[in-house]
């Protein structure tokens, strides 16, 4: 089962010490699907970047050369445009685009901030911090 893994979880991974049940849990995964988003991928970028520490940088970019990352398509499109029509006007268009490309792929999405994800109907959630 492939799974898209939100920027809060990338950026657990990052930490010196990430959570042990989302280590567990991402082993128990193969390769092939450990996903995440070319939108989280640019907000890890975006936060490496304003913090000007190169270290960071390269532990984005190595982090990112180790997962797949999903684009942002014509199918998540379709979707993001159902989401933001039918949802609450004050969702982040980055949390939305997120939900989008996991719900096109049928992906499932893991994040730690369930509450903004689940109101998006259909979509698959799982929090490995939690």
């Amino acid at each position: 089962m492939p799974y898209l893994l939100d920027t809060t979880v990338l950026a657990e991974v990052l930490r010196a010490t990430p959570h042990p049940g989302l280590v567990r849990r991402l082993c128990q995964v193969q390769t092939r699907d450990r996903w995440t988003s070319v939108i989280s991928v640019s907000q890890l970028l975006v936060a490496a970047r304003l913090d000007r520490k190169p270290r960071l940088m390269q532990e984005v970019v190595r982090l990112v050369a180790a997962i797949r990352v999903a684009p942002y398509d014509l199918a998540a499109a379709q979707v993001f445009a159902r989401f933001r029509a039918g949802g609450p006007a004050d969702t982040i268009i980055d949390d939305t685009m997120i939900a989008a490309i996991a719900s096109s792929r049928d992906f499932v999405l893991v994040t730690r901030r369930m509450e903004v994800f689940q109101q998006f109907d259909g979509l698959r959630l799982e929090n490995w911090t939690g």
